[in-house]
């Protein structure tokens, strides 16, 4: 099974370089309508970063079981 990125991992000062990053490595894109739903704008920058991974992964998951299991 693949490894899935993790934005809080690539965090350089930039949550939006972060997680595109990880959206690049993995050829899953999620647009804006998802990251309100699963994510949002509120709390701290480690808060979001683990808000995105958290469900970033169940995504992924979903998405292509037989990589990310």
């Amino acid at each position: 099974m693949k490894q899935i990125p993790k934005a809080k991992q690539l965090f350089r000062g930039d949550i939006n370089d972060a997680v595109i990053r990880v959206q690049q490595l993995t050829g899953v894109h999620i647009d804006p309508a998802w990251w309100n739903a699963h994510v949002g704008n509120s709390g701290t920058t480690d808060q979001i970063l683990e808000k995105f991974d958290k469900a970033y992964e169940t995504l992924l998951k979903s998405k292509r079981p037989d990589e990310y299991a």
